[in-house]
């Protein structure tokens, strides 16, 4: 899923991931953060996490882009783990 800005300077990016053994990661996104076609930031969170910041993200008028299912990124297991179970539901 891809977001821009009103501006199309920022564009953030959230990708499924897996781990070495290709299996995917349910709770747990990449999150790639470009200004002026330049990547700022590139960190896993957490998908209740991002369905917030993309409510945020939709008040600020940023546009969806992208809304279709793009290849999954490799994380680090033990990464994706802490970051899938850093949150279980919506507060």
């Amino acid at each position: 899923m891809q977001f821009k800005s009103q501006n199309e300077e920022t564009v953030i990016d959230y990708y499924e991931v897996h781990n070495a053994k290709r299996e995917t990661i349910k709770n747990a996104r990449l999150r790639i953060v470009t200004f002026l076609g330049k990547t700022i930031s590139r960190n896993p969170i957490n998908v209740f996490d991002m369905a917030e910041e993309i409510d945020v993200l939709l008040e600020k008028n940023y546009a969806v882009t992208i809304n279709t299912k793009r290849p999954s990124q490799y994380l680090l297991g033990v990464t994706a783990q802490k970051v899938a179970q850093s949150r279980t539901s919506f507060y």
